[in-house]
């Protein structure tokens, strides 16, 4: 039998409390003994000389937590939450990192976190809890609600909870019979164990099952969700469902809007007041045998608190109980919210001529303009910009203990895609995105601005590879849990070596599944990733051109940004004069091994074991000014976001890696 503990927490003006699992009555459970507090008498004079000064206990628990915060983990929806408990408490280490809350959950249950802020449990993870032998304390934290959304442009304005399982079962497949227009229904749905989808199954369906939908109705993350209804060719179509907090909150995109249930809208008020319908709980989750004096148990306690339920409403979030006199924070900017993982370019497949049209009418043009269609900008933004603070911090720091001086609130964690802080400049006959952070940014102190070269491969506005760009498709499952991307290339000028091209890429990208060796390290990847067939790893090629050749590879990374330690599995060149396939190795200088000064040279990574943040694969980095051994031989040249790199072979056997940080003429 399933067991699931809850900490009741009673307050005058009595809290509604959540029941259980769904579809499931839990035994009555007894209430919480409060201790009584300690009573406070006026002490002696004496006793006043003689007292130690008094100890803050808001210092006390601050103290508590330095070593605590990467033991935390939670839901996308939460991250503000960590955040402004991390601003409030945060005297030391980092900023808790989140995943999701499927993962969340699982690090949890392997015990490598203790405190995980999400939405309810699924039915998959309380069946894990089980068989791991762990029990749950589950405490609601803050009050949210499952929302549904559609594209600006439905007519519609509300739905009833019947209408609604109609279209998730599919019974209703048309707009029309809603009163609507004459469209087909196009619904959503996130992935199973997701923390949405789980609200689904427990607020609206019931005992009735959703329809199985194609997988590209199963958008990967809540952020890539909104964006298929707000942007989705038949957008008018669509609909989706969130969290009340994400959409409201962190996602800046007006071309969607919140569906009434029943004849309620949600809004802070309506579901404060429990007048809508969906209304459910932000949880903090925590396994039952966790200490009494333990800072997960501390740190709730302290957020259950009147001040730690206001902290939680000036982040956003509605209280458990009604807060006079207090509301969110004004000084929050919602251009730094929304997602930074997912985006889609809107530019179209032609270079344009100069720069002077990205603002028209006075109304600057989206950031996804500026990117060719189906490039996922955002993710090469951040991860630039990723990589820009990473090497500052090894070459003008030099002492990662002043990363704090850096930032003023976390570590950057990535702009949305829809950021509209920028500008275009032309540097040496090169086209840059300037990403401008004004004083008042969340990451840094001060104003801040990073460039980022556009290439024609990737931008219209780009420069350097005139007449050459890239469209990304989805090519399939390639494993349960990494779905494979691929990618075409168009060249205006010489449609018949691009076609050339994209043939040996199709079958080259077919051909895949039989590299044993690859698919190994990548499943042990996915594994160390936390990856799972609810959340699994898009596998994307990079791309790259040195001199003639254009590099398509595909290399292993996560979302921290690009990582040139992180091995290549798989990767081919072109060139692109003639559209055949060439060894890169072949046309990289001979002496290159010899006569390059900027390179790092390492053992390379071969396996991976574990989970991310265990030690792992490479073994050694050479010194600086280390030589490869006379005779070596280059098995394998790649290039990894303009860097050369080498895989080779001394005589006696030993696999190195080099990555050539200078460029190569």
């Amino acid at each position: 039998m399933r067991k699931c503990f809850f900490i009741i927490l009673i307050i005058t003006g009595a809290l509604s409390l959540l029941t259980a699992c769904a579809g499931k009555t839990e035994p009555d459970i007894p209430p919480a003994v409060v201790e009584s507090p300690i009573s406070v008498t006026e002490p002696a004079e004496a006793d006043i000389i003689a007292a130690e000064p008094a100890v803050d206990p808001l210092d006390e628990l601050a103290s508590e937590l330095s070593d605590f915060w990467q033991k935390i983990d939670g839901s996308t929806a939460t991250i503000p939450l960590t955040a402004a408990l991390y601003g409030q408490f945060g005297i030391g280490g980092r900023p808790p990192e989140h995943r999701t809350t499927h993962d969340a959950y699982r690090r949890l249950f392997n015990r490598d976190v203790d405190l995980i802020f999400v939405t309810y449990p699924s039915a998959e993870e309380f069946l894990y809890a089980e068989e791991q032998g762990i029990e749950l304390e589950i405490i609601p934290i803050a009050k949210d609600a499952l929302v549904f959304l559609v594209n600006i442009e439905n007519p519609l304005d509300g739905l009833t909870l019947p209408q609604i399982r109609d279209i998730y079962t599919g019974k209703t497949t048309n707009w029309k019979a809603l009163g609507g227009l004459d469209e087909d229904i196009i619904p959503y749905q996130r992935s199973e164990g997701s923390g949405s989808q789980t609200l689904l199954l427990k607020l609206v369906m019931g005992s009735q099952a959703p329809m199985q939908p194609p997988s590209e109705w199963r958008p990967v993350s809540m952020g890539e969700l909104v964006e298929f209804v707000s942007d989705y060719d038949n957008s008018r179509g669509a609909i989706g469902y969130s969290v009340f907090y994400y959409v409201n909150n962190m996602y800046g995109n007006s071309r969607f809007k919140l569906l009434s249930i029943d004849g309620v809208p949600p809004s802070r008020n309506t579901i404060a007041r429990g007048d809508y319908a969906l209304e459910d709980h932000y949880y903090a989750v925590i396994r039952q045998d966790t200490p009494p004096d333990s800072p997960a148990r501390q740190l709730i306690d302290w957020l259950l608190s009147e001040e730690g339920q206001t902290l939680a409403v000036r982040a956003g979030y509605i209280p458990l109980a009604p807060l006079e006199g207090v509301w969110p924070d004004d000084d929050t900017d919602p251009i730094y919210l929304g997602d930074a993982d997912n985006s889609s370019g809107t530019g179209g497949a032609v270079l344009k001529d100069g720069t002077d049209n990205i603002v028209t009418g006075g109304v600057r043009r989206p950031l996804s303009d500026i990117f060719f269609d189906g490039f996922n900008y955002i993710r090469y933004i951040n991860s630039a910009i990723i990589n820009q603070l990473q090497l500052m911090y090894d070459y003008e720091i030099g002492d990662t203990s002043t990363v704090e001086e850096q930032f003023s609130k976390r570590p950057f964690s990535g702009i949305p895609n829809d950021y509209p802080h920028y500008e275009l400049v032309n540097k040496q006959d090169w086209v840059y995105l300037r990403v401008n952070f004004h004083r008042d940014n969340p990451f840094f102190n001060g104003s801040r601005s990073f460039d980022i070269r556009l290439t024609a491969d990737i931008s219209p506005y780009g420069a350097g590879l005139q007449g050459y760009s890239v469209t990304y498709d989805y090519a399939g499952l390639l494993m349960p849990d990494v779905k494979l991307f691929k990618l075409s290339v168009n060249i205006p000028e010489s449609p018949k070596i691009a076609a050339r091209i994209n043939e040996q890429l199709a079958a080259w990208v077919k051909g895949f599944a039989g590299n044993k060796v690859a698919l190994k390290l990548l499943q042990e990847f996915a594994a160390w990733y936390y990856c799972t067939p609810e959340q699994p790893y898009n596998f994307q090629p990079i791309h790259s051109i040195w001199r003639d050749y254009l590099s398509v590879s595909y290399t292993l990374d996560t979302r921290g940004g690009p990582d040139f330690y992180m091995p290549t599995i798989h990767t081919m060149c072109f060139d692109i004069n003639t559209g055949e396939a060439v060894k890169l190795a072949d046309k990289l200088p001979r002496d290159l091994l010899y006569t390059a000064e900027n390179c790092s040279i390492f053992e390379p990574i071969i396996r991976y074991v574990g989970k991310i943040g265990d030690s792992f694969t490479y073994q050694e980095h050479m010194q600086q000014g280390f030589v490869p051994a006379a005779g070596s031989v280059v098995n394998m040249a790649w290039l990894n976001y303009g860097k050369i790199n080498l895989l080779l072979t001394e005589p006696d056997g030993r696999v190195l890696q080099a990555v050539f940080w200078d460029e190569i003429e």
